[in-house]
C-alpha cells in the first residue's frame, strides 16, 4: 500500500477560489456523496472571514445547499451539498481506485489530500488523472506500507518502553526521570532500554514526517 500527501490546486474550482480570496482554513471532516461536513477556521482571528466564506458559498453555482450547525467568532461547523459539472478532486481519487484519508485540508487556494493507494499502478493512474483535470498537483510526501494498514506501528517491547517513558515524565521539561530508572522498572539493561526507546521514537517521528510531507536526507 502507498500513502502519499498531494497538494492540488485548480483554476475555477470553488473551494480553491474561496480560500485563495479569503483567509480561512477548511477541514473537510466527512463526505457522503455530494454532501460534505467541514470545520471552517478564521486565519486572522476575527469572524469577518467566516462571514465572507458563507456569502461566497451561498452564491456559488457549485453549491446547492449550505448551512451552519455551530458557530463561534473564529470557527464555523458547516454542511454543504455541492453540484459540479465536472468530476471533483475527491471523485477523481475514488474513481482511480484510491482513497483519501480525511480530513481534507483546504487553504490558500489548495486542497491537501492524504492518499491511500493499494499499489503503484493505482497511484500512477490517480496522479495522471489529477494532472489531466486540475491545474497543479504537487507530491509533498510518499511512503510505502508493504504489509498494509494492519501492521503494528511499534513492537510490543518498543510500545512498553515508550509508554513507561511517557507516563513517568521522561518527555516533560524538565525530565521527571532518567533512562536508568526506566530500565530498572522494566528489568533490563540501560543500553537495551535506550535502544528500544530510540527505535520507537524514530518510528513515531517517521509517521509524523509522512503526514507532514517531510523528507529525510536519506530519501533525497
Amino acid at each position: 500500500m502507498i500513502e502519499a500527501i498531494l497538494q492540488i490546486a485548480s483554476e475555477n474550482y470553488y473551494s480553491c477560489e474561496i480560500t485563495r480570496a479569503i483567509p480561512v482554513r477548511v477541514s473537510l471532516i466527512a463526505i457522503n456523496g455530494p454532501e460534505g461536513f467541514g470545520i471552517i477556521e478564521s486565519l486572522d482571528g476575527t469572524e469577518t472571514p467566516l462571514k465572507q466564506y458563507v456569502k461566497f458559498m451561498k452564491r456559488s453555482k457549485s453549491i446547492r445547499e449550505f448551512e451552519i450547525s455551530h458557530r463561534s467568532e473564529t470557527e464555523y461547523w458547516t454542511r454543504a451539498i455541492h453540484h459540479m459539472k465536472n468530476k471533483s478532486i475527491h471523485e477523481t481519487v475514488l474513481e482511480s481506485g484510491c482513497m483519501t484519508r480525511l480530513p481534507i485540508i483546504i487553504a490558500d487556494g489548495k486542497q491537501t489530500h492524504t492518499i491511500l493507494a493499494p499499489s503503484q499502478e493505482e497511484f500512477s493512474r490517480l496522479y495522471d488523472n489529477l494532472r489531466r483535470r486540475f491545474t497543479s498537483v504537487v507530491l509533498e510526501g510518499i511512503g510505502r506500507h508493504p504489509r498494509g494498514m494492519s501492521t503494528r506501528l511499534l513492537t510490543s517491547k518498543q510500545e512498553e518502553a515508550f509508554r513507561i517513558a511517557y507516563t513517568r515524565g521522561y518527555y516533560e521539561m524538565p525530565r521527571q526521570c532518567e533512562i536508568e530508572q526506566l530500565a530498572d522498572d522494566v528489568g533490563i539493561r540501560r543500553v537495551a532500554f535506550q535502544e528500544r526507546l530510540r527505535r520507537a521514537e524514530r518510528t513515531i517521528m517517521g509517521e509524523f514526517a509522512l503526514s507532514s510531507g517531510l523528507t529525510s536526507l536519506s530519501e533525497t
